[in-house]
């Protein structure tokens, strides 16, 4: 009941440490048509949470009147770069011709209602508008979620990684963010992740203590933490030395993770006695050990595939128990901001399904609750 669909692939932007616009080219864009379409396949198959897919996800914009059509089927479209968010605060190439992808998101929630969640990732927080904050808010359907990696939180660190902004200009859109899509009010909080790269070539004790400041202060619910390795075929591998030990960016790796745990658990707690909407993915992993399976089979049972043209439906329950109905269980799924939720049911039966559930308990990476 759950979907993935890529709606740009390549990358602009030449990071320093990342290999994607060498290898996958330059920014692509499919029609919106097309899009659409395959939404709507999805839907028809079942599916009811769609996450859109691009390496730079709010790039996306299709200009009609330069698309090209090959035996009467729109092509998709290169990309082309733009000042980021520090010059504008929408798509400056939006009007009657072009769908951007503020328009996207709001053509599919408005012709897919089928789709009861609306997801994308991952965004470039320098080109993030407010064209696209404000559709989020006024679309119930498309989720309060943000994965907006920093990947550093100094600006000597993120000038070496070519990231193309600095930490004010982060914390702005961040702020932005919040002020527009923070609703805990009306049961509709503001949930942001990160990435973080610790130990990148030249990174000092200063630097790294100015990314642990940022994690800190942006409060993410959870951050993806990696410590640099050269990768062949990038710029940093070719131009810049490994210069930081080993035994440091493990320290500083731990430490980073320590700090977001933190932070984790008291956004976790922070939901306890509330009423969150939850989409029920599946048998809970600790379910499924507790039934005898092994880890291959559960690594099996979570898998989700990804279709070109909605043909297939990803992410299907397809669990026996769920088909069978029966039996006590543990269920897991996710709400609106993406975090985990564990609530015990009579069956499987619910699994693909939208439930409430009220929250009893909470850790730095789960919610545990009770289905209202």
């Amino acid at each position: 009941r759950s979907a993935y669909v890529r709606i740009t692939r390549g990358c602009n932007k030449f990071c320093t440490y990342c290999v994607v616009p060498f290898t996958r080219g330059a920014e692509i864009h499919r029609p919106p048509e097309h899009i659409i379409e395959e939404c709507k396949r999805l839907a028809d198959s079942g599916v009811i949470e769609v996450t859109l897919l691009g390496q730079t996800v709010n790039h996306y914009r299709f200009e009609h009147g330069a698309a090209v059509t090959l035996h009467g089927v729109t092509q998709p479209q290169k990309g082309r770069a733009y000042a980021g968010a520090g010059s504008h605060r929408r798509d400056p190439f939006a009007g009657e011709n072009v769908t951007t992808f503020a328009d996207l998101l709001r053509r599919i929630h408005d012709e897919v209602p089928a789709i009861q969640r609306l997801r994308f990732v991952t965004s470039y927080p320098r080109d993030f508008g407010d064209d696209v904050l404000e559709v989020i808010r006024d679309h119930p359907r498309i989720c309060r979620y943000l994965h907006v990696p920093a990947q550093s939180g100094s600006d000597r660190m993120l000038k070496a990684m070519n990231r193309g902004y600095t930490v004010s200009e982060y914390e702005e859109f961040l702020g932005r963010a919040r002020a527009y899509l923070d609703q805990p009010e009306i049961g509709r909080p503001l949930m942001l992740s990160g990435d973080f790269i610790v130990g990148f070539p030249g990174e000092t004790d200063e630097d790294f203590e100015a990314t642990k400041e940022l994690c800190a202060r942006a409060r993410y619910k959870n951050s993806f933490i990696f410590k640099y390795s050269p990768r062949p075929g990038t710029i940093a591998y070719d131009k810049m030395d490994d210069d930081v030990a080993e035994d440091v960016k493990r320290r500083r790796n731990n430490e980073l993770l320590a700090v977001q745990g933190k932070i984790s658990e008291e956004i976790h707690r922070e939901q306890i006695g509330r009423e969150v909407e939850v989409f029920v993915e599946g048998v809970s992993k600790q379910q499924r050990k507790r039934d005898g399976e092994t880890k291959a089979q559960i690594r099996k049972s979570g898998a989700v595939t990804l279709t070109v043209g909605g043909r297939e439906p990803m992410g299907r329950a397809a669990d026996a128990r769920a088909e069978e109905g029966e039996g006590a269980v543990q269920l897991s799924g996710r709400t609106d901001g993406d975090l985990i939720v564990f609530f015990d049911a009579d069956d499987a039966s619910l699994v693909g399904r939208m439930v409430r559930v009220r929250v009893e308990s909470a850790n730095e990476r789960s919610l545990t609750g009770r289905r209202v």
